[in-house]
């Protein structure tokens, strides 16, 4: 059950443009619910938020997310996940801090990834030691991995196929493979939930694959042109869990200089 946390993490935050696109996205703060089992009426488990800032040199992304799970009368599973992470607007590096927590059992670590013209390679400070991982040459990292997907729908295609750096759960690349599915595949919006700022939404269905080839989950969500993401649905193949946006508020962008 704890996985939940670690897979809604990925996916409320992790789809990715070439970086220069990443521009168009909405900075905004982003509240969801999330609900064990996709029915109206399945019991909440948890929040998630998500910030997603800018300026003139930074995009800036926080994510937190909390889950309480009531396994039993005298047995509950709680989990919390703190992200901050800081991307350049050139897409060249992803450095971040991660605290997450399983039943009051805490762990932190940090993280830096450099993207270059032929490699890229993932630094992460694990509480024993460090680790480098080394990553393909054309990984999307977090925040431009938004842009990636918006501007091949944008663009008329109807599928796309890339890896993700994931902070989160693997520390590691996934393979990302998705595309367009019809719209009365997802699940209905729900009667409370935020109406979304004009613009293009597309019904959208991920797979998340580790390298060599293990299935992780698959993901069905409502996808703004923004980087708004709404009507999520996660199935593990073994339990499947849902995730609404409940508030969203946008953030003001940066007078930056043209030259």
């Amino acid at each position: 059950m704890s996985r939940i946390v670690a897979l809604t993490c990925l996916v409320i935050a992790s789809l990715a443009v070439p970086p220069v696109l990443a521009a168009d996205l909405l900075p905004h703060e982003g509240n969801y619910a999330i609900r064990l089992g996709t029915s109206p009426t399945a019991p909440q488990v948890g929040t998630a938020r998500q910030l997603l800032g800018m300026d003139c040199q930074v995009w800036r992304l926080e994510r937190d997310i909390k889950t309480d799970i009531g396994l039993a009368a005298s047995l509950r599973l709680t989990s919390e996940s703190e992200l901050r992470g800081a991307e350049p607007r050139d897409g060249s590096a992803f450095d971040y801090q991660l605290r997450r927590a399983q039943n009051g059992r805490e762990q932190s670590l940090s993280g830096r990834v450099k993207v270059g013209k032929n490699s890229a390679q993932a630094t992460i400070i694990w509480p024993s030691r460090p680790v480098t991982v080394d990553l393909p040459a054309d990984i999307a990292l977090p925040v431009a991995g938004f842009a990636r997907v918006i501007d091949a729908l944008k663009g008329g295609a109807t599928s796309f196929s890339f890896a993700l750096f994931d902070p989160e759960l693997t520390g590691d690349a996934l393979q990302i493979d998705g595309g367009i599915i019809p719209a009365d595949t997802l699940r209905p919006a729900r009667p409370d939930a935020p109406k979304l700022p004009a613009g293009t939404t597309w019904p959208v269905e991920i797979s998340f694959t580790r390298a060599g080839g293990r299935a992780l989950f698959t993901v069905t969500l409502l996808m703004h042109e923004a980087g708004l993401l709404d009507r999520l649905t996660i199935n593990t193949g073994l339990i499947a869990a849902s995730a609404d946006l409940v508030t969203f508020k946008p953030l003001p962008r940066p007078d930056c200089p043209t030259s």
